[in-house]
């Protein structure tokens, strides 16, 4: 047994942790700053299940979109592997919110007669669960592809 190893496939271990909770908190702040109809902290502190769903969809999905941009920490454990890695995260934190803003804004235009945004704030939870199973949906699908991006451009 190499403790060595096992010591530095625990620091990139506890790295790719922080890299990932950082990345869901900026998520979670950059579209809360996108969505200006909701607030979506101060209605879970109000007790709000609809938007706690929502929000609950909201990191699984962006989880599911930058577990490759966490990739390089695994790589290699050095300066530039820690960089790579950061570099990594951080085109996929762009990709995975740009998709998900982009998703629910052609939802939105899809169904015009329904206000997603005003029913969540009512605490409706069913459009807090379809608002969650979209942007789980979305990052689904998608999360392959920014695979392929952050390959292609980091190697």
């Amino acid at each position: 047994m190499d403790v060595a190893l096992i010591g530095f496939a625990l620091l990139r271990l506890l790295l790719a942790i922080l890299f990932a909770i950082v990345g869901l908190y900026i998520a979670s702040w950059v579209l809360g700053r996108l969505t200006k109809a909701i607030d979506e902290w101060e209605e879970i502190e109000k007790g709000n299940y609809a938007v706690a769903i929502y929000m609950a969809g909201i990191f699984i999905s962006v989880a599911i979109i930058i577990g490759p941009g966490v990739i390089g920490l695994f790589r290699t454990f050095d300066l530039i592997g820690i960089l790579v890695g950061f570099g990594q995260l951080v085109l996929a934190l762009a990709l995975a919110v740009l998709m998900q803003y982009v998703g629910l804004s052609v939802f939105g235009g899809l169904t015009k007669e329904l206000d997603e945004w005003a029913q969540l704030k009512k605490g409706n939870v069913a459009v807090g669960i379809v608002m969650a199973a979209i942007v789980i949906a979305i990052s689904t699908i998608v999360s392959q592809g920014v695979a392929s991006i952050i390959a292609a451009i980091f190697g």
